[in-house]
This record gives structure tokens, sequence and C-alpha cells, in this order.
């Protein structure tokens, strides 16, 4: 009796753990891109992204801020001012968009989820937005070091600091 009692433990046991949960199947879920995310391209340099149930929101040293709002539909991320759509894969801590412009975005996750940002300011003469400045300076280093960029020396970020001038007053002017 004993015995029995033995093997239909054990057969319940060798049941639960051949009935693991099936790959992560988040593609068209939204709630797999609502979070904080990062990507660095050469093309476009350091990005970062809050993204809600509704919008996209992001910032870089390039264009500044914006925020888009999208939907989506199947497995694509579908811009709804834009004319962009997006395929989306997710890998559980990044997220990789194959866009219909035939370009490619891999966001990555940011593994604190207490980053100094709650979404990114839209005041530029606020503290917070300073603050955030400041933090955003300090994660674009340690992007562009991570890709093999070193900003070394003094006078190579005073004309990184230049161009990123010229960027800002080149958008203010439109």
């Amino acid at each position: 009796m004993r015995s029995i009692l033995y093997f239909i433990a054990f057969f319940i046991f060798i049941l639960s753990a051949c009935d693991s949960p099936g790959p992560k199947n988040v593609d068209g879920n939204k709630n797999s891109l609502i979070g904080k995310w990062h990507r660095f391209s050469t093309a476009n340099g350091y990005s970062e992204f809050d993204i809600d149930s509704k919008y996209v929101v992001f910032y870089n040293q390039k264009v500044g801020r914006f925020k888009l709002p999208y939907k989506i539909e199947n497995d694509s991320l579908k811009y709804l001012t834009k004319d962009y759509v997006a395929k989306i894969t997710n890998y559980g801590d990044s997220v990789l968009l194959e866009g219909n412009d035939s370009t490619q975005a891999v966001l990555h996750k940011f593994k604190k989820p207490d980053i100094p940002f709650k979404t990114i300011p839209e005041q530029k003469d606020s503290l917070s937005f300073a603050s955030y400045i400041a933090d955003f300076d300090k994660r674009l280093l340690v992007a562009f070091e991570k890709a093999g960029i070193k900003i070394s020396s003094a006078m190579e970020r005073q004309e990184s600091q230049a161009y990123e001038q010229l960027l800002k007053k080149k958008a203010e002017s439109r």
C-alpha cells in the first residue's frame, strides 16, 4: 500500500514537472512594452524610452523629447501620428523592433526598476528636467563606452557639447 502512495506521489510530481509553461507569447500583448527602456546605435546615439499603455515617450541627445501615441496590432507596434509600423519580437529583457522602413531597433529594459525618472520631463526649465539630464548624460557615457566609444579628453567633451548645442539650436529654430 505504501509503495502505491509513493508511486502516485512520484507520478504527480513528474506530471507537474513536465507541465512547464510554454514560451512567453507576449508579442501581441501591450503590457510587453510597458516600462522603461534604453537603446544605443551608432546612427542615433543613446535613447531612453518610457512606455505606458498609450504613449511612447523618448529622449535622446539628437532630437530631444518626443511623445507619440501608439497601438499594438497583432504582433506589431504602430504609431498613430507617424507612418511607422514595427514587428515586435519580445526576448523578455529586450525587444527587437523591425520597422517598415527597413530599420531595426533593440530596446533593453532597465535592470533597476528605480531609474531616476518617473516620466521624461516636458518642461526644460524645471529642476526635474535638469536632474534627469545630469543622470541621462551619465548613462549616455556608459552606453558609449560599452559600445567601445570613449570620450577621454576634456577637448573631446567640449567638441561633443558644442555639437549638442548646435543640434539644440537647430531643433529650437524649427
